[in-house]
Order: structure tokens, then sequence, then C-alpha cells
């Protein structure tokens, strides 16, 4: 009979240490999918508005290198949204690269002039708003001119590092130009109004002798010039 509740005393020990191991083991991680956690999690939450549209206007691939897009947008989106919108081109690509650089362009932005924004995997994702942010725009819009000051029109400039707002105006019967950026200095020079087939052209009156200049088109937005052609195409702020 001793033996007996020996052996069953054993059996009981062995019980307890078996269901102490299994309860101690570390969950088993689900299989079928090779694609990181992190990756889907921040897929899943990228979101874009609906009122927010992009398309693709020119693409170029270096196979396995680099592969780089131009975007153009329907109108200006925050950090979080251009990164959404990253995300959503990459994920789209089934080649893989080790760089992807994407520019971003506003309607009536000249492509290859200077983008508004990037957004460049090198290889981690860079968001850049390289022109005006829509809260900076509006700063600048609702910017009053001064009393003695004959507008003759005003523009934004949304190519990178030179973005500002553009003011034509008459004072004390001469006719100026200023520029005046987001970081609020400004930049004044005189100009004159001379004849061309374009519409409108102005020219400095003394300054740089790169050639640059001004034509108001018939549409009302500000054609930046120089001897070359057209550089790029500043909107008329209404």
């Amino acid at each position: 009979m001793r033996h007996v509740l020996t052996l069953l005393t054993i059996v009981s020990l062995l019980t307890v240490a078996c269901s102490d191991r299994q309860q101690s083991s570390p969950p088993r991680k689900p299989s079928g999918s090779s694609q990181p956690v992190q990756q889907r999690s921040k897929l899943q939450e990228a979101t874009i508005a609906g009122d927010v549209s992009f398309s693709i206007i020119d693409s170029s691939t270096l196979p396995g290198i680099k592969r780089s897009l131009d975007v153009l947008l329907n109108k200006k989106v925050s950090e979080q949204t251009l990164r959404a919108i990253a995300l959503q081109l990459k994920a789209q690509d089934s080649r893989a690269h080790e760089r992807t650089f994407i520019a971003y362009y506003l309607p009536g932005m000249t492509v290859g002039a200077g983008a508004w924004a990037t957004t460049h995997f090198n290889p981690d994702l860079e968001v850049r708003i390289l022109g005006l942010t829509a809260e900076e725009e509006d700063k600048l819009v609702a910017q009053l001119e001064l009393a003695n000051h004959q507008i003759v029109g005003r523009w934004l400039d949304e190519r990178p590092f030179v973005a500002s707002r553009i003011t034509i105006f008459r004072e004390d019967g001469r006719l100026f130009i200023e520029r005046k950026s987001k970081d609020g200095s400004s930049l004044k020079k005189e100009i004159v109004e001379k004849k061309s087939p374009l519409g409108r052209r102005f020219d400095y009156v003394e300054g740089p002798t790169a050639g640059d200049y001004w034509v108001l088109g018939l549409n009302g937005d500000l054609q930046v010039r120089d001897n070359g052609g057209l550089i790029a195409t500043a909107q008329k702020i209404e």
C-alpha cells in the first residue's frame, strides 16, 4: 500500500510540472505572412481624404536601384496626407528598388521647374513641403497692402526656396514689384512696363542682367521668364 501511495505522488508531481511548463512557454507567432507587422500597420493607418486626388504624370526606373515619379495633386495637402500617398504609391509597385523618389506638383506648376513637395524613400521615408503650405498661403494672402499702393495684381509663386507672394503696384507714379516670403522678409524693386506680344511685360529698371522679366497673361497669371523662355507661372490671387 505504501508503494502505491508513493507512485501516485510521483505521477501527481510530474503532471503539475508539465502544466507549469506549458503556461510559461511563449505564444507562437502567427504564420502565413512574410510582410513585417510594422509595415502592414503603417499601410492600414495611412488614409487619404475623399476630396484629395493625385495622378502620376511621369515615371522612370533604374531596375533594382531607383524609381522616380512626378505626381500631380489637385490641391495642397498636409505632411500626413503626403506620407499616406507616398506609402500607397510605393505599395503599388511590385518591383523592389533601393530608392524611390516622388515629386509633387500643384495645378498650373511647370514640371521640372521645382516641385511643391517631395516624399523620398532614401531609403527611409522623408516628407518635405518645399513651397507654401496652406496655412502659409492663407497668411500671405490675408496681409493687407499699404493704402498708397495702386495694385496691378497679386500672385503666388510656389517654386521651392523662392516661394512667395508677388505684388505689382504703383506708388507715387512709379511701378514696383515686391516679393514677400513666408518668413516675413520682402524684396522691392522698381520696374518698367514694356510692350510684348505675350501680354503686359515688366522689366527691372536696374538690377539682374540675366534677362529676368514678367509677363501678365490674358488669364491673369504672371509668367516668370528670362531670355531662355518660360521659367514658371505664378497663380493669380483672387
